[in-house]
């Protein structure tokens, strides 16, 4: 795990992605800090650059996370999204803990989610690109599993997806598809990009980004 967090150079890459995000796009945009393989420190050069919504991967990871951060800073209006694959065995370790759940892939998980959390919001990943690598429900069974969980009155708040790492013409379409996928189905939020492809989301509409390197740097870097 990378310690070593240079605050100056995180708030000035946020101020540069802020400044991108403005000339790109007229949504608002929440910027996601994905802290996964970066020491606690990564969360307050963050939060210090005025980012409070937090990214985590693994469970384990945000748990030991949140235990290093003093009583202050874990009042400081961090909001928590768990953006990795989701077990459902996890649910009961992390639902005090999770703000945004962004990658409910299956009524199973997000019965779960429902039974655990008194108001739980929720993100239904989409796999858009058919990567047997990626999560996520096929976009022709999508629409289905959002109506679903909205009878068990779940807030499912949008739409997330992964782009084609070796195809950024694709990927804009993917973008495109699952922009058009969230307005048929009047959901506001749609999480996608990351930091090799977030001016692509930004063209298609997100109202989402999770970037990790695109802020703090390489995480093999010390």
């Amino acid at each position: 795990m990378r310690n070593s967090i240079d605050y100056q150079l995180v708030a000035d890459r946020v101020g540069d992605i802020q400044t991108k995000i403005s000339s790109k796009s007229t949504n608002r945009v929440t910027i996601v800090a994905v802290t996964k393989g970066f020491s606690v420190e990564a969360i307050r050069a963050v939060n210090k650059a005025g980012i409070y919504d937090i990214g985590e991967s693994y469970a384990q990871e945000m748990l030991a996370k949140q235990s290093l951060l003093d009583g202050a800073e874990v009042e400081g209006s961090q909001r928590w999204h768990f953006v990795g694959n989701l077990q459902r065995n996890k649910v009961k370790k992390l639902f005090h803990n999770v703000f945004m759940w962004q990658s409910v892939d299956s009524m199973a998980l997000g019965e779960e989610i429902a039974k655990r959390c008194e108001t739980p919001k929720l993100l239904v990943q989409v796999n858009m690109t058919g990567s047997l690598n990626q999560g996520g429900a096929p976009p022709s069974e999508a629409p289905a599993l959002v109506e679903r969980l909205q009878e068990l009155e779940i807030d499912v708040a949008g739409l997330m997806t992964i782009g084609d790492h070796a195809d950024r013409e694709a990927t804009l379409g993917h973008f495109l598809k699952l922009k058009k996928m969230s307005k048929m189905l009047n959901l506001p939020e749609c999480s996608m990009g990351m930091s090799n492809d977030y001016d692509l989301a930004l063209e298609a509409g997100a109202t989402i980004l999770r970037l990790g390197t695109a802020i703090f740097g390489n995480r093999d870097d010390d």
